[in-house]
C-alpha cells in the first residue's frame, strides 16, 4: 500500500483482523475482558431523585413501603439506564407522573459499609414544580404516603442522608449551582 492509499478496511475474512485464541469472547450476552489495573477502582451504586416542589415551595417527600424514612421521590439506577432516566422511571413508577427531570442538583457520594457495602452515588436533580398536587397517585406496593412540606419541616421528616440534600438542593436549585456533597467515613 502506498502512502497516497487509503487503509484499506479490515474484514473478518481478513487474517489481521481475526482475534487472538486467548482473546475473551463477545458479543451479545458476554462482558468485556476486565484490565488487572480496574480491580482497585472504586465501584459505586447509584441511585438517583428528585427536588419537586408545589407552587408555594414545598418539598415534596414519600414514605417507602420498605422504610421508615421520609425521602424524595427516586431509587437505584437500573443497569443500562443513565441517572437522568433512572431518576424518570423512579418518579412515574412511585407518584404516577411524567416529569422532566432537569438540571442536577446535588452529586452525594457516601462511602461503603454504612449504608450499603460499596460505595453509592446518589444524583438529585430538579423535578420541578408540580402545579396539582392532587394528580400524584402513589404505587401502592412502593410508597405508602407523601406529602409537601415547609424546607425546615422536610428536613426534620427526611431519614439521615437525605436530610441535608434537602436545603443543598433548594440552595443549589436557587443559584443554578451543583453542589458536590462528600461524606466521610
Amino acid at each position: 500500500m502506498s502512502a497516497s492509499e487509503p487503509p484499506r478496511p479490515r474484514t473478518p475474512s481478513d487474517p489481521s483482523a481475526q482475534a487472538p485464541a486467548d482473546a475473551a469472547p463477545t458479543g451479545p450476552g458476554t462482558a468485556p475482558p476486565r484490565h488487572p489495573r480496574f480491580d482497585r477502582i472504586a465501584v459505586t451504586g447509584t441511585a438517583a431523585c428528585a427536588l419537586i416542589t408545589d407552587p408555594g415551595g414545598r418539598v415534596l417527600l414519600v414514605k417507602p413501603v420498605s422504610r421508615d424514612e421520609w425521602g424524595f421521590v427516586g431509587g437505584w439506577v437500573d443497569r443500562g439506564e443513565t441517572p437522568h432516566e433512572g431518576c424518570a422511571r423512579e418518579i412515574k413508577e412511585e407518584i404516577g407522573l411524567d416529569l422532566q427531570v432537569g438540571a442536577l442538583l446535588v452529586l452525594d457520594w457516601i462511602p461503603g459499609g454504612r449504608v450499603v457495602a460499596d460505595p453509592l452515588t446518589f444524583y438529585v436533580f430538579d423535578g420541578g414544580v408540580v402545579e396539582h398536587p392532587d394528580s400524584i397517585h402513589l404505587r401502592e406496593n412502593e410508597i405508602e404516603d407523601f406529602g409537601f412540606f415547609p424546607p425546615d419541616r422536610a428536613r426534620e421528616r427526611s431519614g439521615e442522608f437525605n436530610r441535608e440534600r434537602v436545603g443543598l438542593a433548594l440552595e443549589a436549585r436557587r443559584t443554578g449551582r451543583t453542589v458536590y456533597q462528600p461524606h466521610r467515613r
